[in-house]
């Protein structure tokens, strides 16, 4: 059987067996595509199948687009990541004079996100400023919210994903370019390489071959919920692409025709704090770095409007893979992964195996609820282990809200000294390799998504 044989077994399996209606997945591999083909169902009111050409919505990978809009105002010599904010919204506050460009994209600006809600509220959960999502906003609306978020970190000394980041990064774009930051990829990204289909989200238009999006309460099947128009295009995900338009993307961040080498490789590369660390998941300019089997693997997700996506890629390995998926719970980026693997058997997933000391993983368990709840122990870890994590990786970790009281670890992989787990965190699992000195103290620990 060849791998293509392998694919359509596997994936149709994916759609059978669960409950995402449809896929859509490609597949570049040396410079060429290898794969690029649809799964399951589209709409499923109209049972219109997922072809190459169907039109998923980004969700947060649409963020790598809205950094590639600034590098070609950087190319450009119209933009420097080092500028402040202030220079483009200067109806910003004060407490904004110190934060860049390069701040937003590497989610180091000190936001946290808009809390998303329903209903417009007094204050919010987490310090979070409420963010009603059947109303509509203008761009000055927008920024009056960002204004009133109070700061998680000072900027350039903490990592914080945030989605209010990449909002004020789309309109910098508009401001400085004079178009919507869409409009920019349009012209100088998606039309010269071959995404025929890219373009912004809109719930009005007329869009040939749009899926639909889908979500599951109380276990049944269900349409997504509906937001305001603008929040469907903003810079933090707001774009509409299909399977083939991601596969020229692909491409051109293979050999790149209209961005720079040095700016891909820009992009991609871990952006360091001011304490000289990069954040704890490696963050770059709208990519997440992390390891698989030892290959550097950088990728990023996304969820929103009854979709899901996943686009990563493993350079030393030229492969790189984009699973899209309509439904709000489709674990695209394990799927993603298993790609990777059949592909590939040196990136194939980790997965559960036989666990042989079940007093060591609730060790391991107890660690990392502690963790999770700010209170790691300084006893349980080596010097120089205690002062990487102690250096704002223990507060990123907490602030990114991982879930895991009553969430099993499931081992994965085992060797003298290691252990590496799963979690399953909704659409997600989240992995943790953990080393233990020669006294049992840790001494190297990484997480990572997937």
């Amino acid at each position: 059987m060849n791998f293509t044989e392998q694919l359509d077994r596997y994936l149709q399996s994916e759609v059978e067996n669960s409950q995402v209606p449809g896929l859509g997945v490609a597949i570049v591999h040396d410079g060429e595509i290898v794969h690029l083909k649809g799964y399951g169902l589209a709409n499923v009111e109209n049972l219109t199948p997922v072809t190459p050409d169907t039109v998923f919505h980004s969700g947060s990978t649409g963020k790598m687009f809205t950094s590639a809009s600034v590098m070609f105002l950087l190319q450009d010599g119209r933009i420097k990541l080092d500028d402040p904010l202030s220079r483009y919204i200067p109806e910003g506050p004060e407490s904004w004079s110190g934060i860049t460009i390069r701040n937003l994209l590497s989610m180091m600006a000190g936001f946290g996100n808009f809390d998303i809600v329903f209903a417009p509220t007094e204050g919010g959960e987490g310090g979070a400023v409420p963010l009603n999502l059947w109303q509509d906003h203008s761009d000055e609306q927008l920024i009056d919210l960002a204004r009133r978020s109070p700061f998680m970190y000072q900027p350039g000394q903490g990592y914080q994903y945030s989605n209010t980041g990449y909002i004020l990064a789309g309109l910098v774009v508009a401001r400085v370019s004079g178009k919507p930051y869409y409009e920019l990829l349009r012209e100088r990204l998606f039309e010269p390489i071959g995404m025929a289909t890219a373009r912004e989200a809109s719930w009005f238009d007329i869009v040939p071959n749009r899926a639909a999006g889908h979500c599951i309460r109380d276990g049944k099947l269900e349409n997504r919920y509906w937001a305001a128009p603008t929040l469907q295009r903003t810079g933090d995900g707001g774009l509409y692409f299909s399977p083939r338009d991601i596969a020229h993307w692909l491409l051109e961040l293979d050999n790149p025709t209209v961005l720079r080498p040095e700016t891909i490789e820009l992009m991609s590369e871990p952006v360091l704090m001011q304490n000289g660390q990069p954040s704890f998941n490696n963050y770059a300019l709208g990519w997440q770095n992390s390891t698989i089997r030892g290959h550097r693997k950088i990728r990023h997700g996304g969820t929103w409007d009854g979709f899901r996506a996943e686009i990563a890629r493993f350079p030393a390995r030229k492969l790189s893979v984009c699973v899209l998926g309509n439904t709000d719970e489709a674990q695209v980026a394990r799927i993603g992964q298993k790609i990777a693997g059949i592909v590939d058997p040196a990136l194939a997933p980790y997965e559960p195996i036989a666990d042989g000391n079940e007093a060591l993983t609730k060790r391991d368990h107890e660690l990392l609820l502690a963790i999770v709840d700010r209170r790691a122990p300084r006893e349980s870890f080596a010097d120089e282990a205690w002062r990487l994590w102690n250096n704002g990786w223990f507060e990123q970790i907490a602030a990114s809200g991982f879930a895991v009281e009553g969430v099993p670890l499931e081992l994965t992989q085992e060797d003298d000294g290691g252990r590496r787990y799963r979690l399953e965190m909704g659409g997600y699992h989240l992995h943790w390799a953990i080393r233990r000195d020669a006294e049992g103290r840790v001494s190297e620990m990484r997480f990572h998504m997937e």
